[in-house]
């Protein structure tokens, strides 16, 4: 669901621009920044909250708020509502994300978790097939409107299903309560770093705002980590990172994730403004990316239950850096959908279904059952983070060129997205000793 909503709304920014004329720019950049905040902030207390009340209930009301707001981001009557709308939705989301995958595990075998993994991650390619192309169909067919509504009957229905068949998973050494000076300085510290970040395109390093953001954001989750390291039953246990399989792979996932957003966003930008193609032909270039993505999630899956994690995850890695390689050269101003577009894009989705949900296997590999809740959250924050670091710095490589002057820009992108996968392999390699 989160990665359908993203390409839902991907289609959709435009027609919500016109939908609300004298709005600017910067404010309507907000229905997406706005619940990317919510997520970012909220991650590692909804981890906790799920080890503390129980992953099944926390995921079942996340599912309830994403849906209920998803409807109320539809029927909004003006932009300010509609921003809100997503910034509830961003409270659901992080509350689904960060029990979602522990829910699944906790319910396996240890034999069983890789190829697990592996379908779970599939799960997200193929929404990803679905978001741009089924958004560009209902939007040519209804409006704006339906296209952010439709993950409510999505949510209802998984909702209904998961109150009969999910088995609830609680931590017995859990804390009763919740640290509140905590949940303040995480949600606020990293919602403000994500704000800073996402913001500092329309806003400017130099406007002093997003510096600021970023700054008093770190200064709020340098002070919850002294907390966290003092504190008797912190949200996050700092013994999470001493675990060389955890801080490693987390590492690596968020190079993968840095590498991923600024290539699915850099795509469409170069697709539209250098070779002149329509929202629907990108949508349906970029789904192909994806079709690759679905199939080596589960493969991926699979070997890593028989060889190991690394060794899939690290070609993975070394498929998915060779796409955008190849693109840094082929890659022109005359459209090639065939030599060039098609063995670019093919060689990332291939390559980023394997290296980028095995990641999160290894990183809980080595984590006990009580902690799966609170680790699997903490990994998900690298990730967002990761990502909106990573749309930064495509948004200031890609500088404000347009048409065929973007090509320069987007050259530099795809070379961060290679060195980006590449350098995700170095931190695994030590996790080797781990599987052995």
């Amino acid at each position: 669901m989160w990665v359908l909503d993203a390409g839902l709304l991907s289609v959709s920014l435009p027609d919500i621009e016109a939908a609300f004329p004298g709005t600017s720019r910067a404010t309507i950049t907000w229905v997406g920044t706005g619940y990317l905040v919510s997520v970012a902030g909220l991650m590692l207390v909804a981890g906790r909250l799920g080890d503390v009340y129980g992953r099944k209930r926390i995921f079942l009301l996340g599912l309830l708020i994403l849906g209920c707001s998803s409807i109320i981001t539809g029927i909004a009557p003006n932009i300010g509502l509609v921003i809100a709308g997503r910034m509830v939705q961003g409270v659901g989301g992080a509350l689904v994300t960060a029990t979602s995958l522990t829910l699944v595990l906790s319910d396996l075998p240890e034999a069983r978790r890789p190829f697990a993994i592996g379908i779970w991650g599939s799960a997200g390619s193929v929404a990803a097939v679905m978001g741009p192309t089924l958004g560009a169909e209902i939007l040519d067919a209804t409006s704006w409107r339906f296209v952010v509504s439709l993950i409510a009957p999505i949510c209802f229905a998984t909702y209904l299903a998961g109150r009969s068949l999910l088995r609830e998973a609680t931590d017995p050494e859990a804390p009763s309560r919740l640290d509140p000076l905590s949940v303040v300085l995480a949600t606020a510290g990293i919602g403000a770093v994500a704000l800073g970040l996402s913001q500092s395109r329309q806003w400017g390093w130099t406007d002093g705002r997003a510096a600021l953001a970023v700054v008093l954001g770190m200064a709020a989750v340098t002070a919850f980590v002294l907390r966290s390291s003092r504190h008797d039953e912190p949200i996050l246990a700092l013994r999470l990172f001493r675990s060389p399989s955890f801080s490693r792979a987390t590492a690596a996932a968020g190079l993968q994730q840095l590498g991923f957003f600024s290539w699915f966003f850099s795509t469409s930008f170069a697709l539209r403004e250098i070779w002149g193609w329509s929202v629907r032909d990108t949508g349906q270039a970029i789904s192909l990316a994806f079709i690759c993505s679905a199939m080596t999630g589960w493969i991926g899956g699979k070997a890593a239950a028989r060889i190991g994690y690394f060794w899939p995850t690290a070609i993975g890695a070394a498929v998915a850096g060779a796409g955008p390689l190849y693109w840094m050269f082929a890659f022109d101003t005359a459209p090639s959908f065939w030599a060039v577009y098609l063995p670019g894009a093919a060689l990332f989705g291939l390559g980023g279904g394997a290296c980028g949900v095995l990641t999160t296997g290894i990183a809980l590999k080595q984590v006990s059952a009580a902690d799966q809740g609170m680790a699997y959250a903490a990994h998900q924050t690298v990730k967002r983070m990761s990502a909106t670091i990573g749309m930064a710095l495509m948004a200031a490589l890609l500088g404000e060129a347009a048409g065929t002057s973007l090509l320069g820009g987007a050259r530099n992108v795809w070379l961060m997205v290679t060195l980006a996968h590449i350098a995700m392999i170095f931190p695994l390699i030590g996790t080797q000793r781990s599987e052995s």
